[in-house]
């Protein structure tokens, strides 16, 4: 699985803290050309961290490089007012404009990450319908949502997980395998009529249906 760096903190208020810091950085240490080891800040968000640069620091990358700190004490200060610096070029249009950028992008992220309907729920619950592209970010937290196979409940407000799979057993698995070849089919003939990979896949509670539908699939004379 991959690893995510980002704040720990809730989905709402990790959402607050993006919505209010002008830079977020992703510190870590890389090995250099010459096999030395060296720490690197990282302003550009990706996929494996979560950022923030609206002080645009870095250039295109993002990255700064962080020097010996005895030997440069004003380094984070110095930085911080680089950010301001550039911050203070732009017009409020421009300055809103690439906020709300940055807070779409870091929203599409946070929608990513998200693993369960709790994690749908803060999201839900942190989304600002006055926002510039609140129809975007909705949109973003639908298709995860769909993704997720959770549905919403609009008596309680709040997404729903889907049930727990429950699949049948290795041994009704293997009377499932008898089942079928007593019938003149064969397991990949079955798999392919319901749409899945392997017998596994089918749903406890549903045996009995699967069986009957099994039969009405012999006496058509379907087979591989």
């Amino acid at each position: 699985d991959q690893i995510i760096y980002r704040p720990d903190l809730g989905g709402k208020n990790r959402n607050e803290l993006y919505r209010i810091a002008d830079v977020m950085g992703y510190l870590t240490t890389v090995t250099t050309g010459e096999g030395k080891n060296a720490r690197v800040i990282n302003f550009k968000p990706s996929p494996t961290h979560h950022a923030k640069n609206s002080g645009a620091l870095g250039g295109e990358t993002g990255e700064v490089w962080v020097p010996d700190l005895k030997a440069h004490p004003t380094f984070l200060a110095d930085l911080i007012t680089q950010a301001k610096d550039h911050i203070n070029t732009l017009t409020p249009a421009q300055l809103a404009a690439a906020k709300a950028q940055e807070e779409l992008e870091n929203w599409k992220q946070s929608c990513e990450e998200a693993e369960h309907a709790g994690d749908l729920n803060q999201l839900t619950e942190s989304l600002d319908k006055e926002h510039m592209y609140y129809q975007n970010m909705r949109q973003a937290m639908l298709m995860r949502a769909k993704a997720l196979n959770c549905t919403f409940d609009k008596q309680r407000g709040t997404w729903i997980s889907p049930p727990e799979f429950n699949g049948i057993s290795d041994q009704q698995r293997d009377e499932l395998q008898n089942f079928i070849a007593e019938r003149g089919l064969d397991v990949k003939t079955v798999c392919e009529h319901f749409g899945i990979d392997a017998l596994i896949q089918i749903e406890a509670a549903n045996l009995p249906a699967v069986k009957q539908d099994i039969e009405t699939l012999a006496k058509t004379g379907m087979t591989a």
